[in-house]
């Protein structure tokens, strides 16, 4: 292969290795030193599982994890080496440091001591002041000791905030020592240590996750100092959410799931944009952030969705107030009052009843007794709707009808029941709503629940617009029976009766025959007449 083209396969490779190195996510900041004075041997291979975690969760480089262990946990080699930090050239965000071992208190005294494998105790302010000679502005202690005092009591007195954040668990030396440490390691393990998902894992979570694990009932538990102080970062990510939750998330166009939701597999350095929506809510405006791909790093996307409104104006005559007319949305238990700008609205939705995007609706308006209105919309799930209504004056038989349109069959049956009070001449009404009015009437004069005359002709002229001749006889006849002899319903009764005669036409084709023959008669008798007269006036001239 020649020369030039190794050098450029060369340079290539060599670009695409530091563009892949600087894209990675990492914890370059911080740095840890762990100490382990005991001689249990179960320690170092919790130390090795910490070690493991910290690096391929916490992204912290293996360079900048220092354990002291066995002959190495000496008061000298922890004072050589947090000098050594000091000296260090860089930005160092964090210092953590862990001690696993014996601590011990004076008698009458406040300091806590930790204990060493050189004989030597290191007092909680040297130690402090050890930190302090770092220069780092935030250096964490982590103290998993095992203390001989009966009272364990007396290590909350302690005066000391060690660092500017620490986390103190003593327990009594009879207690499992490795305890902590394996529930540290459990607790760092679990997505749901992060609560607030902010990628930082703070000493107060910790704490918090595991203050009430029963194998540190006897312990000293203590978080002091800025417990908001990060332990460790996570990997970065993308959190989007919204209030209320539930909303659909297009994470750069593409469906992604459901509000609340954390982001963290597959991101990409770059620029993200997220949009929600939610059914009955107004779709808000996208946003866009910046992933810098960085360890600990959280993008937060965040909404109060605004419920969307069918709204509209209400009008009516000019001499009828809208104000108190109901609204309702045919189909659902939503109802609406117009107010005193004659305006109504809809927002407060229920997710158990919510209206179905794509779907036609019908607002139904209604004013006192005779003022209806209706008008219908289509409901998208994400846009405000306006809809005017116009509220126009009906009879009784007309709001029958709207009535049963909305599959209202008692408040259909009242109307018409109103109506019928103000007169029995009703119009046609629909065919399945003439059924409803026939049974229900028929049904209450059978049972003879009602006696008012009006009601027998109602029930008669709906079986004639039912179109069921016997049952149009049997009811006229009632009429006929029960009414007072010369009033309008008796008279109204015989005239149906007899035009329901099936003899009827043959008797009237009779009569119209005897007149005519009587007709004919008299015209023949009368010609007869002129003719006879006609001749008598002949022979005499």
């Amino acid at each position: 292969m020649p020369k030039q083209k190794i050098i450029v396969l060369i340079l290539l490779t060599s670009f695409f290795i530091i563009e892949t190195v600087s894209t990675e996510p990492s914890d370059s900041g911080t740095f840890w030193l762990m100490v382990d004075t005991t001689p249990d041997a179960d320690a170092q291979a919790l130390f090795n599982a910490l070690n493991k975690l910290l690096i391929e969760k916490g992204k912290v480089s293996r360079a900048h994890i220092h354990n002291l262990t066995g002959d190495q946990a000496t008061k000298d080699e922890i004072q050589i080496f947090l000098a050594d930090i000091g000296n260090r050239s860089g930005k160092i965000d964090a210092f953590i440091f862990l001690y696993y071992g014996e601590v011990s208190k004076l008698r009458g005294g406040n300091a806590m001591y930790l204990s060493t494998q050189s004989g030597e105790t290191i007092q909680d302010s040297v130690l402090n002041q050890w930190l302090q000679g770092t220069g780092v502005d935030r250096t964490l202690v982590i103290v998993d000791g095992y203390a001989n005092e009966e009272n364990l009591g007396i290590y909350y007195a302690n005066r000391e905030t060690l660092g500017t954040a620490a986390l103190n668990v003593i327990q009594p030396s009879t207690a499992g020592k490795n305890a902590f440490l394996e529930s540290l390691i459990d607790a760092l393990s679990q997505q749901k240590i992060d609560a607030d998902d902010n990628r930082h894992i703070s000493i107060i979570e910790i704490y918090q996750q595991l203050q009430t694990n029963t194998a540190f009932e006897r312990a000293i538990f203590a978080p002091t100092g800025n417990v908001e102080e990060t332990v460790m970062r996570l990997s970065p990510a993308i959190k989007v959410t919204t209030f209320p939750d539930g909303a659909q998330i297009l994470l750069n166009e593409k469906e992604s799931g459901l509000t609340p939701k954390l982001f963290t597999d597959g991101l990409q350095q770059g620029t993200y944009t997220v949009s929600v929506r939610k059914v009955g809510y107004n779709s808000p405006e996208a946003k866009t952030a910046e992933l810098k791909l960085t360890q600990g790093e959280s993008v937060n996307f965040a909404w109060a969705l605004k419920p969307i409104s069918v709204f509209g104006t209400v009008t009516g005559p000019s001499d009828v107030s809208v104000v108190d007319t109901q609204i309702s949305i045919d189909g659902t238990e939503y109802v609406a009052v117009v107010g005193e700008d004659g305006t109504y609205s809809f927002q407060d939705w229920q997710a158990s009843n919510m209206l179905t995007p794509g779907t036609n609706y019908t607002l139904y308006a209604k004013q006192a007794d005779f003022y209806h209105g209706s008008a219908t919309f289509t409901f998208d799930g994400y846009t405000a709707i306006e809809q005017s209504i116009q509220l126009v004056k009906k009879t009784w038989f007309e709001i029958a009808e709207l009535e049963f349109s909305r599959n209202d069959h008692q408040k259909a049956v009242t109307a018409f029941q109103n109506g019928i009070e103000l007169t029995t001449d009703f119009p046609p009404m629909s065919e399945d709503l003439t059924v409803l009015l026939f049974t229900t009437f028929a049904d209450a004069v059978d049972r003879s629940k009602v006696q008012d005359i009006k009601y027998f002709v109602v029930t008669a002229k709906l079986a004639e617009a039912y179109q069921q001749p016997d049952l149009v006889k049997k009811y006229w006849k009632q009429v006929k029976l029960k009414a007072e002899k010369g009033s309008t319903a008796a008279k109204l009764a015989g005239q149906r009766l007899w035009q329901l005669n099936p003899w009827r036409n043959i008797i009237n084709i009779g009569i119209v025959c005897l007149l005519v023959l009587i007709i004919a008669s008299g015209i023949w008798t009368f010609y007869r007449y002129r003719k006879s007269k006609q001749t008598e006036t002949e022979v005499d001239a």
